[in-house]
Parts: C-alpha cells; structure tokens; sequence
C-alpha cells in the first residue's frame, strides 16, 4: 500500500461519526401502554432521510407509497429540535413538512414481523381514500380525547357527547356500523342533553343499515325490530320532539323490513298492515314538512306489500296534494311513478299506469323492481291492446329479472308472458312451454292458469291432464283443481252432448272438496247436468246439496 493511501484509510478510521439522528427509548407511565419516544437536534435535514433514519432507531419498516413521492421527500427539508416526542407524531409532523401523510401499521402476529411505516399523499377529501384517512385521523383524535383516564375533565364532561356523536358517525361513514353503534349509545346514556333524540335516531339508522346490508333474513329482522324499538323509545319519551318526523320515516322502514324478511307469512302481513295503520294515524298529528313525503311513500309501500292497489292509488293521490310534491328527490320520485303504475294497473286506469311505469323504467335503470314494473306494463300493454309492447315487455321480465323475483311475482310474470303469446297467436308454442313447467313442477298456480287458458280454447282433455296432479293435493290449491276438472268434464260432456257419465264422476270429486263455494258451485253444476238429462228430481237434490 502506498503511503498516500495508507495515511487516507487513517484519516478515515480516525474521523469522528456523526452521531445518530434520533435518540430513541421506550417509556411507560402509571400502567400506561408502553410507547417509544424520540430527541432530535440538527437542522435542514432532508425529509426521506429523516424518515427513513426515525424508522431505524424505531425498529419499523418504511413503506413510501410511490417514486414520485419518494422524490418529494428528498428535496424537502425539515429542522428538529424535540425532546421525548412520540415516535409516531414525530413521523408525522416530518411527512407534512414534505406535503404527505403517513399511517403505522402494527406488526403481523408472527415471530420477527416489523410495524410498518406507510408514507403515502396527503388526505384529500376530493378522493374516497383521503376521506378514509382524513376519517381514520379524527377518529384517532376523538378516541384520544374519550380516554378513560380524562373522563372526568370538565372540558371532557363538557364536549364527551358531541365528540361522541362525531366519532359514530365517523365510524358508520367508514362502515363499521357496529361501532358507531357502541358510541351512539354512550351519547344516549349521558342524558339529560340536546342530543338524547339525535342518538337514538342514528342508532336506528344503523340498525336499518345493517339489515339492508345482510342477505340473512333472521339478522334482517332482529335489525329492524332493534330500530323499532329504540324509534318507539322515543315516542315514548320525548313525543314533542322535532325528531319525531323523521323518527315515524325510521319507523315505517323498520316494519316493512321487518316484512320484507318474510314475505310470504301471515305474521309478515300483520306488521305490514299495522305500518300502515300506524303511519296513517302519525301522519295527522304531525306538521306538513318534506319528510312527510316519506311517510306517505312508506304507508303506500305496506299497501302494496298488503296487495292493496286501490289504497295505493288513493295514498298517492293524497301525496299529491303535499305542496312539498315538487321538492321529492329523485329516489322519492322512482318509488312514487313505481306505485302509482301499481296501484292504476290495479284498479283499471291502464294508460295512467303505462305512462308511470315507462317513467319509472327510463329513470331507475338499477332499481330493484324493474322486473315487477315490465309486468306491470306489459299488464297495462294488453289491456290497452297493444300487443306488441306488451309481449316485448314480458319477455324482458321473464329473460332478465325472473330470477330474483319472489314466487308470486314469478307466476305474475310467467301468466303475462303466456297471455301476451296467446294474443299474438303463439299458443301453441306458449302451451307446449307452460306444460314443461308444470311438469317440472315450477310454480303450481301456473298449472291452474294454464287450465284456464286450456278450457277458454275448449281443450278439455288436456285441461284434465294439467289438473288432475294437483287434484290430489290436500287444501285449498286441490280444491280449486278439483273443481276445474268439474268444469272441463262437464264442458266436455256437453259438447260431446254425453252428460250421462259427468253427475257420478262429479260427485266423485265433489265429496273431497273442502271449500263451501267451491262444493256449492260443483252441485250447480251436477244439478245443470241433471236438467239437461231430464232428472229433474235428480236436480232438485243436487241443486240443495244432496248429492247421489
């Protein structure tokens, strides 16, 4: 080695090193959390390196979001003089001095993972993930502010409840509804305070939110009987509160999700008439105001569920009149045109009912009735004959939205399709097709549609053949095709003008039939048979009820 450079390699291990940036030790005070605190004193240090130096001494692993960003970093610079600073604020304060923000994140539970120190942009509320982070750091603050050990703080007494509010709905913002949950209910159990009313009707909105957020109908329903309970909860305690519209609007949401989550149960039309009932009684106590467009929307909605289309149209007639009509927001105004088409088609106003459902179909391209509205329209359709549409409508229901529907609708949708084939001259086709499904057994009031379509074209026999399997059936839904092949065996026996064999085969079914109409009508019918045959006797019993 020449003496050059072994006088340089001297001055190197003799050169004094600069000391660390950061002096870091962990420190634990009165049972507190252990915590890792910071020193620092040099000037114009660059940020990157700072962060990255800081993460060293504090045993994290240092993530910068991008490169761009990493060269940000660099060419800011920072000045440190701080004396037992928390580790984490100290990173932070030197990420905003380079224009970013940084987040930890704790260490994996597995042997040898690290924190790790995530620089990313500023929090932007114009973007959802700086509204997210920007979230995140006022939820930190208000949960620092809420801490135990300062409970008792005047300013803490003073402000708990508004903090408290602020961080549920923080939290149910980010969708951890459960949480704002928790928190909404500390406010609500602080009382007496101006807040008492807006606590429980946040804590029933979550609850509603949490049941149209789950497909299981038992937490659909538990959901919305908890918001029932804590809205009658206000009811009860503070009747005169301005909170109590908006209250009836949660109340009525509840109950119907309440019969939603069981459509087809006599407990589920229960709750749904009383909602009704119930926002109709509330309705007259309240003051006119914009929410009462809700309630008035939410009472038609548990007339439809009731399928009661003149109540419907009736409600929405009184809707009308509100002189708040032309302020609805455009989901008010889809499920107002939605339920107008309903209840119009249903008491014979067809061309109303068109043009409230075409608005509704052109304005609701992601509503979850669209599929109920093509059978509506095309129900509108063919009773204004117009064919054409009427079948284009039904074949969008039956292709696109048949699946979702629920088994009543199912059969609507499928009976509207079949008619609108017939009225186009298709029925052939569309008997053929609705014989496979009753085959298939889909939809057993389908088959008794089908036997009517089968009888008013006069194809007894195959009418038979389509009923007699649900003729054995027990119940209501045998009774019914029991009787239809009363009536296509007695209209068989006419036309071939050979009723001799009908009375005994009549009688055969009649005694099996349980509904007192159904029975009477059949004994008419054997009485008709009878008159024909000249036994008038015969008749006279059977017109009384004695068959023989």
């Amino acid at each position: 080695m020449s003496l050059a450079a072994a006088i340089a390699v001297a001055g190197l291990l003799g050169a004094p090193q600069e000391p660390a940036l950061f002096a870091v030790r962990r420190t634990a005070g009165d049972g507190a959390e252990a915590r890792l605190v910071v020193a620092a004193d040099r000037r114009r240090v660059d940020c990157l390196g700072a962060l990255q130096d800081l993460a060293a001494a504090a045993g994290w692993n240092l993530l910068v979001e991008s490169t761009p960003l990493e060269n940000d970093l660099r060419f800011a610079s920072v000045d440190l003089n701080l004396a037992d600073q928390d580790a984490r604020v100290v990173a932070q304060l030197i990420a905003v001095a380079a224009g970013a923000d940084c987040l930890l994140q704790p260490a994996a539970p597995v042997e040898g993972a690290r924190p790790q120190l995530h620089v990313v942009r500023a929090p932007s509320a114009a973007t959802e993930s700086g509204r997210q982070r920007l979230r995140a750091l006022a939820g930190q603050w208000y949960r620092a502010f809420l801490r135990d050990e300062l409970q008792y703080d005047p300013l803490i007494e003073r402000e708990g409840v508004q903090v408290r509010m602020n961080l549920g709905q923080l939290l149910a913002d980010n969708g951890d509804l459960e949480s704002a949950i928790a928190f909404f209910t500390e406010a609500y159990e602080k009382r007496p305070h101006e807040q008492v009313a807006a606590a429980v009707l946040r804590i029933a909105e979550c609850h509603l939110d949490l049941a149209a957020g789950t497909a299981d109908r038992a937490l659909q329903k538990r959901h919305g009987a908890e918001a029932e309970q804590w809205v009658r909860r206000l009811f009860e305690r503070m009747p005169s509160a301005p909170e109590v519209t908006r209250a009836t609007v949660l109340l009525g949401r509840a109950m119907l999700g309440q019969a939603h989550a069981e459509p087809r149960s006599e407990l589920a039309r229960e709750v749904a008439d009383r909602c009704q009932r119930e926002l109709a009684a509330r309705v007259i106590r309240l003051l006119d105001s914009v929410e009462m467009l809700d309630v008035w929307l939410l009472a038609a909605q548990a007339q439809c569920f009731l399928e009661q289309p003149g109540r419907v149209f009736d409600t929405l007639l009184t809707l009308r009149e509100s002189p708040y009509f032309g302020d609805m927001q455009p989901r008010q105004f889809r499920d107002y045109h939605f339920l107008l088409g309903y209840g119009a088609q249903g008491i014979g106003k067809h061309d109303l009912a068109m043009r409230s459902l075409e608005w509704f179909l052109i304005h609701a391209e992601a509503d979850a009735r669209r599929g109920q509205a093509y059978v509506l329209l095309a129900e509108s359709y063919l009773a204004l004959q117009r064919y054409v549409q009427a079948r284009a409508a039904a074949v969008e229901a039956r292709t696109r939205h048949l699946g979702p529907m629920a088994s009543d609708w199912r059969q609507r949708t499928l009976r509207v399709w079949a008619r609108t084939a017939l009225a186009l001259g298709e029925k052939e086709s569309a008997f053929l097709e609705l014989e496979q499904m009753v085959l298939r057994g889909e939809e057993p009031e389908l088959a008794l549609f089908l036997v009517d379509e089968l009888l008013a074209d006069r194809q007894w026999q195959r009418a038979i053949a389509v009923a007699r399997p649900l003729a054995d059936l027990d119940g209501a839904l045998g009774d019914r095709a029991r009787f239809k092949v009363v009536d296509a065996l007695y209209e068989q026996a006419v036309a071939s003008k050979n009723l001799a064999d009908f009375p005994p085969q009549a009688a055969a079914l009649a005694i099996r039939i349980q509904d007192p109409e159904l029975r009477a009508r059949t004994a008419t019918r054997i009485g008709d048979a009878y008159t024909r045959l000249g036994k008038l006797e015969h008749a006279a019993d059977a017109y009384r009820g004695i068959l023989r």
